[in-house]
């Protein structure tokens, strides 16, 4: 009945407050008695000691004033003001619960009020941030944080002032975390409010800020000195004016003391806190934070003597740096910190180094400082390498720091400053560099840097005259660099060196597109007859030589350095590497050679369309990829099918009418679609199609010339090989998939070829039928119901046929049609046509789909899928569990585990059981994103095996997968008739007479013992395969006779 009332009442609270809530916001309207005495009415149920009369009576008034604010109506502020001071001032001592009630809706309504109210009720609460009563003070401090950060709060400058002088003047206990978390977003989040209304005000209270909440640092828990960096920062951004005389140097004095060893434990957020603020000071931070860069490196260097030094912290030391170097400049950073004495660099700053290359990167820098500082430094660091005095393991390591000094260039040349003034003082540095042979590693940098300049000149970031200079400045030394780039690639080792190969040629092809294009021409010419004369003397050495060897790799060299050219040379020039390259198309002898021609004539035909525009230099073209065909190398092959695309799609665009070479290459290309290289398949069957476009282009009528294709493709069915015929199949589902649903002619030749392929299900070789199988997914998908129905007994005998073969491992894959049979003709007309002996297996399908169906928390999405999403299996072949085939599925896309049983959390009960608190603050500590239960796999018919041999027989399942949740009456029913038998003494099973086993059980231990003249507890040997060997066939003997029989007895 108590019940009844609370949800009577509970039920006309929310009619009063909507009723009020539909009234005019007008003084006229509420001063009528009637109307106030109503709303006093929730008033005092808003500190109703029943939680959900008081809550909704809150609600209700929130939602009135939130009417009232809109409307800029004040009459009701007054009427809550009196309400709240009378108990505030009558409650305190007696009836602090109703106290706490009114301070938790006056957090809520506060922001709803006007300025004046809320100053008068603001001075109340701080009454009671002094009462020494932890739960009220903290409620408070709820109340005051929520005024200060509402955006529609109207709270004036000076109740904003007075709440931080209060936050500030109170005792803070740094180690009570939720009490230092509320009165650190209270300081800041004011501080941040009282900035726009009034800025005197704000810059005379930031510095006591930051200092008030630098203690905060001194807090054991991670989420205070989280919570303290963040709204600093937070008001550094919106409250510090760095051109204040005093503001930001006493600001500076208190995180200077951050570093001192008694925040140690802090610094992960502190230094945080200074990247972050050394960056809103940009180039004004030197010499402001001078003093916190030389702090920061000293702790740094004495971190080996910190009993808290971890890796951490070291990564928070060099973020700060990077950030601080990011912000003032490489120069002003060395300048500060230098890394260099007398004899060298320092030691123990040379962590520094990487610091300025990682910021180095991200800021513009100047060219001359690197020459001038950066490569003086180097120098001497190498002149201390070389002295007589210096021990061999001092040299090493000066020579690494010199190497470690160069590795700064290439980021120095990401955003240059001064590119055409700097780079002509420091180009010769560059070119004898890359000469030196005791710094191989030079030659990499040097050209990772060259890149870097080529990239920054053809910037559209800055001006075009700016830009023209640049790329004229480097230019200027391309008669320099190119030379001795081709020079360098040609002195590499082919076993160690290999490596670099890509970097200088991509150094050498972005540098000559700077370059005079006469310079480059004669270079071109060079280098082909180099090609020429090297390939000429390497076919008359001796196969076996090292010097034939060594020519080979040149010639290889070369090759690749006219690939680098390719994309700017002129017509002419394309013309002579075309008839060099041509012959080592037909060579077979020279793998690499091959590969890398394909590749020339690749990147001729997507840089020059114009060369590939004449029908005679087409027809030259596929006469020679035609007559290389018997001679393509293993590593060849994927170059020259994207050669062979590029030569079909230059056809169709100037619409050359010779298709003949078509017959003779589809042969190659359904072969190549099985290849092992996963990128050689693709660009076959991309090729496929290619072809396929071409001839039905030129064909007479729609779908004439795609028929032919097909039918040349299905002549592959004829092949001898099995290899070939399944290559065939699969080229026709590639092109079935791709015009099946838009071209008629594919769709009305639909049901010969299904009639073909189905023929080819009795076949014995395994990749055959898989192909076959991915045929009769098409089909079932493009035939339409009535053109199916025929050759369903056909689809269904063959797939029978595999279905069983666990040794081939089809089962999952015909059971993946058989599903979408009977999905597509129903369970009882499929089950019709399967032989009695296999009619479990649609039984089994039918149940499957009915518990799918039942799982109502899975979502499905539609999508298009691509060939490859049709044509393979989600799931294992070799498994006739469901479930696994949609786990394998989720985790293919890149899915979490998690994310296949949704999104659900559930909350993990005490084992005690223990009631648990939702209003605790440590609650959330007991949700989880998992449930654990119970799996069953039926389809899992093969045992466990203990870690000894044993095997492990599972019982009977408990329950049926399909069988739904029982309701919590169901539970209750059941623990009430539990209680009644354990009265009656009825709760304990029975006692069975015959224990299979329980002769052996031990009378005064666990487990089970030997009985004299008995068997072995467990008739077991474990499997050894050395029990087989003649030697030991005694103690095999022995060991079979003691659980194969009795003792003295057969």
């Amino acid at each position: 009945e108590s019940e009844s009332n609370m949800a009577t009442l509970k039920s006309g609270v929310v009619c009063l407050g909507m009723v009020l809530q539909a009234l005019e916001p007008s003084q006229s309207v509420w001063s009528h008695p009637n109307v106030l005495k109503s709303f006093h009415v929730l008033l005092a149920l808003a500190t109703e000691p029943r939680p959900k009369i008081r809550k909704t009576a809150q609600i209700s008034i929130v939602k009135i004033l939130e009417v009232h604010a809109d409307a800029h109506c004040e009459t009701l502020s007054t009427h809550i003001a009196s309400f709240a001071e009378n108990i505030l001032a009558s409650a305190v001592a007696k009836d602090q619960t109703k106290v706490l009630h009114l301070v938790s809706f006056l957090g809520a309504s506060l922001p709803l009020l006007p300025g004046k109210v809320v100053g008068s009720l603001v001075e109340a609460l701080f009454k009671l941030l002094t009462a020494n009563q932890k739960t009220l003070s903290f409620v408070t401090l709820e109340a005051l944080d929520d005024l200060v950060s509402a955006p529609q709060s109207n709270t004036s400058a000076e109740c904003l002032f007075a709440i931080v002088n209060k936050i500030l003047a109170l005792d803070a206990n740094v180690h009570d975390k939720d009490t230092s978390i509320r009165m650190i977003q209270i300081s800041c989040r004011g501080l941040a409010r009282l900035q726009p209304l009034h800025a005197a005000h704000a810059q005379e209270l930031l510095p006591r800020v930051v200092v008030a909440i630098c203690t905060y640092f001194e807090s054991q828990h991670v989420a205070v000195h989280r919570k303290a960096a963040e709204c600093l920062n937070v008001a550094f951004q919106q409250s510090l004016d760095l051109t204040a005389p005093s503001t930001a140097p006493r600001i500076l004095f208190s995180l200077e003391n951050l570093l001192n060893l008694r925040y140690q434990h802090a610094w992960s957020s502190i230094f945080t806190l200074l990247s972050s603020l050394v960056g809103f000071y940009g180039t004004r931070a030197s010499p402001s934070f001078d003093k916190i860069f030389k702090t920061t490196v000293d702790l740094y260097e004495a971190m080996d003597a910190m009993p808290q030094a971890s890796d951490e912290m070291r990564k928070s030391f060099t973020r700060f740096m990077v950030a601080g170097t990011m912000a003032i400049g490489t120069e002003k950073m060395i300048a500060v910190v230098p890394l260099q004495n007398g004899t060298g660099i320092v030691e123990e700053r040379a962590w520094l180094i990487p610091v300025i290359r990682d910021a180095a990167k991200q800021i513009p820098c100047h060219l001359e400082f690197f020459s001038t500082h950066i490569l003086n430094l180097a120098k001497n660091c190498e002149a201390v390498a070389r002295a007589d005095s210096t021990t061999p393991l001092e040299s090493k390591r000066m020579q690494a720091r010199t190497m470690q000094l160069w590795s700064l260039f290439p980021s120095f040349c990401t955003k240059p400053t001064d590119l055409a003034a700097g780079f002509k003082k420091i180009a010769k540095t560059l070119a004898n560099a890359m000469s030196d042979k005791r710094y191989p590693e030079l030659q990499l940098l040097v050209c990772q840097g060259l890149q870097a300049l080529i990239k920054a000149a053809n910037s559209e970031e800055i001006e075009p005259a700016v830009a023209q200079a640049n790329k004229a400045a480097l230019g200027k030394f391309a008669s320099r660099f190119i030379p001795l780039l081709i020079t360098i690639v040609e002195g590499l080792d082919t076993d160690l060196e290999s490596e670099r190969l890509p970097t200088l040629t991509d150094t050498i092809g972005g540098y000559a597109r700077l370059a005079e294009p006469s310079f480059i021409q004669n270079v071109f010419k060079q280098l082909m007859q180099t090609l020429l004369e090297t390939t000429t003397q390497y076919k008359r050495s001796d196969p076996k030589a090292l010097a034939t060897a060594a020519l080979q790799a040149q010639a290889h060299f070369h090759m690749s350095i006219a690939m680098a050219l390719i994309p700017i040379i002129d017509a002419s020039q394309v013309e002579l590497l075309y008839r060099v390259v041509k012959p080592y198309l037909l060579d077979d002898t020279d793998p690499i050679m091959q590969k890398r021609s394909y590749s020339v004539l690749v990147q001729l035909c997507e840089h020059h369309p114009a060369f590939t525009a004449s029908p005679d230099k087409l027809t030259d073209m596929i006469e020679s990829l035609s007559e290389s065909l018997l001679t393509c190398s293993v590593p060849a092959k994927k170059m020259r099918l994207r050669a062979l695309h590029q030569i079909i799609s230059a056809m169709e665009r100037v619409h050359h009418s010779d298709v003949s070479f078509v017959p003779n290459l589809v042969g190659e290309i359904m072969l190549c679609t099985k290849e092992a290289n996963a990128k050689a398949r693709e660009a076959a069957f991309e090729l496929l199609l290619a072809m396929a476009r071409l001839v039905e282009s030129k064909s007479a009528s729609s779908g004439e010339g795609l028929m032919q294709f097909v039918q040349m493709v299905f002549g592959g069915l004829a092949a001898r090989t099995p290899h070939m015929r399944s290559a065939s199949v699969l080229c026709m589902s590639r092109l079935v998939f791709e015009f099946g649903r838009t071209e008629d002619a594919i769709r009305n030749a639909m049901p010969d070829m299904m009639r073909t392929v189905l023929m080819l299900l009795h076949e014995k070789a395994r990749e055959v039928v898989k192909s076959v199988i991915g045929f009769l997914k098409l089909g079932i998908a493009i035939l339409t119901k009535e053109q199916l129905v025929e050759f369903l007994p056909s689809i269904i005998e063959g797939l029978l046929l595999w279905i069983g073969e666990a040794k081939q491992r089809f089962r999952a894959k015909t059971r993946t049609i058989m599903m979408k049979l009977c999905r597509k003709y129903g369970y009882e007309y499929i089950t019709s046509l399967v032989p009695e002996k296999d009619r479990k297996l649609i039984t089994h399908i039918r149940k499957t789909k009915e518990r799918e169906d039942r799982q109502k928390d899975k979502k499905h999405t539609d999508k298009p899928q691509s060939f490859e999403e049709f044509m393979q299996d989600s799931d294992d072949e070799g498994s006739d569990d469901e479930n696994v085939k949609s786990n394998k599925s989720n985790m293919s896309k890149g899915k979490p585990m998690a994310s296949m049983k949704g999104t659900k959390s559930y909350i993990k009960e005490n084992a005690n059981d223990e009631i648990v608190d939702f209003l605790d603050n440590s609650a959330f500590k007991n949700i989880v994103n998992t449930r654990k239960t119970k799996k069953h796999d039926d389809a899992n018919d093969e045992f466990e095996f203990s870690k000894d041999g044993r095997i492990i027989i599972p019982g009977e399942p408990e329950a049926d997968e399909d069988a739904s949740m029982e309701s919590d009456d169901e539970d209750v029913v059941r623990r009430d008739v539990q209680k009644q038998l354990e009265q009656m003494g009825l709760d304990k099973k029975r006692k069975r007479d015959n224990d299979i086993g329980q002769e052996y059980k031990a009378k005064k231990a666990g487990g089970d013992v030997k009985k004299k003249g008995k068997l072995e507890p467990y008739a077991f040997i474990p499997l050894d395969p050395k029990l087989m060997a003649k030697r030991n066939k005694r103690s095999a003997v022995s060991k079979f006779e003691k659980v194969g029989k009795q003792k003295h007895k057969k």
